[in-house]
């Protein structure tokens, strides 16, 4: 799906079983060595940035020698990958995750692709032992036992273990070359947040990266990438490291999680169900219920980013915190960049909040065309 999506703009290149194995940081650009895998075959790719999203084990990141801190071995999981009909006796209940109590069993199930692929994962405490090689014939009697199903036969596919981590990148910038997800912050499957922080700080990334490219805002937008997400995945990190972090209410955690993010409220009248969180564009959004089009006038003037604006209803806009006649502006990720009540003076309150953005460069204009991150 991510691939058919990434191919449909026409200029992304894929390229399968490719390593890095050379990197030329510089001030102004990267170089990376590249090398196919199955030929031996290298190449070498010029970009104007690089993001290194090569995982735990990030090649990219020991090259440009940053280092990881924090424990590395909380412990640890083995997996069974194997296939069994297990949606048959779930019936109806389908989730993502299913845990287990049994007390010579306890783990997760977790459906593992099409059909009857599954993944039992049970963890193992480091600190009293290492953990131990499971056959295949002693994975097939746990997962009997925490499926309940003693007749049960399970084609074991394979067996691996998962190392529990809770580290943090000393940083996540190095010239143009940018760390996201495992990369920048490795952090352990309790309380599920590692694929949510990843998703996140790669979005924040990838929008302000094109501003910059299309020359709608100076390269100083870049060093907000880690100031804004950096603390996000500090609390995460540490939270995944408490052995009861997974158990937090989730009203404590939300702020961590959405940032201050603009609320989501369903919109009336509409065919087809839509947030507000929806009409969000690449710009900026201008969320108004001005009966006096003040607003909308004041914001087709003024030069900057392509800046959309969404007339509300009265609900709606209560609902965001928005007073009649006032107006929130947004940026693409959801933060509000403005927030004014009624009675402002709109265009000099847009004025001072564009002006808030870091400007585009002249360098920045000359390399928006045809330059490319990869």
């Amino acid at each position: 799906m991510l691939l058919d999506h990434l191919r449909s703009f026409g200029t992304a290149r894929v390229a399968m079983g490719i390593e890095v194995v050379g990197l030329d940081g510089r001030s102004d650009d990267v170089q990376v060595t590249l090398r196919d895998v199955e030929t031996g075959e290298t190449r070498i790719v010029h970009a104007r940035y690089l993001i290194a999203a090569d995982g735990a084990r990030s090649t990219i990141r020991d090259a440009l020698g940053i280092a990881m801190r924090g424990p590395g071995r909380l412990s640890q999981a083995i997996g069974t990958e194997f296939r069994a009909p297990l949606w048959d006796l779930l019936g109806g209940r389908r989730y993502c995750i299913y845990a287990v109590t049994h007390p010579d069993a306890a783990g997760v199930f977790v459906p593992a692709g099409r059909g009857d692929r599954w993944v039992y994962g049970v963890e193992h405490d480091l600190a009293q032992e290492p953990a131990p090689r499971l056959t295949k014939e002693q994975s097939a009697r746990l997962i009997r036992l925490g499926i309940g199903l003693t007749d049960l036969e399970p084609r074991v596919d394979r067996i691996g273990t998962f190392t529990f981590a809770a580290q943090l990148a000393d940083r996540w910038r190095e010239g143009a070359a940018f760390l996201v997800g495992d990369a920048a912050h490795q952090i352990t499957p309790r309380g599920g947040t590692g694929m949510n922080t990843a998703i996140q700080s790669a979005y924040d990334l990838g929008w302000k990266l094109a501003w910059v490219l299309r020359g709608w805002a100076g390269p100083q937008l870049l060093d907000t990438y880690e100031a804004e997400r950096r603390p996000v995945a500090a609390h995460n990190v540490a939270r995944s490291a408490d052995p009861h972090g997974g158990a937090r209410l989730a009203a404590h955690e939300l702020p961590a999680d959405l940032g201050g993010r603009i609320p989501h409220v369903w919109l009336p009248s509409r065919a087809n169900a839509v947030s507000t969180l929806d009409l969000l564009g690449p710009g900026l959004t201008l969320f108004t219920t001005d009966p006096s089009a003040s607003w909308q006038r004041a914001a087709s003037s003024i030069p900057g980013p392509p800046l959309v604006v969404r007339n509300l209803d009265a609900i709606t806009a209560r609902g965001m915190g928005i007073p009649h006649g006032g107006a929130l502006l947004a940026r693409p990720d959801g933060a509000p960049a403005g927030w004014w009540p009624s009675r402002t003076e709109p265009d000099a309150a847009l004025r001072h909040a564009i002006r808030a953005l870091p400007t585009p460069s002249e360098a920045v204009d000359r390399s928006a065309e045809g330059a490319s991150a990869r």
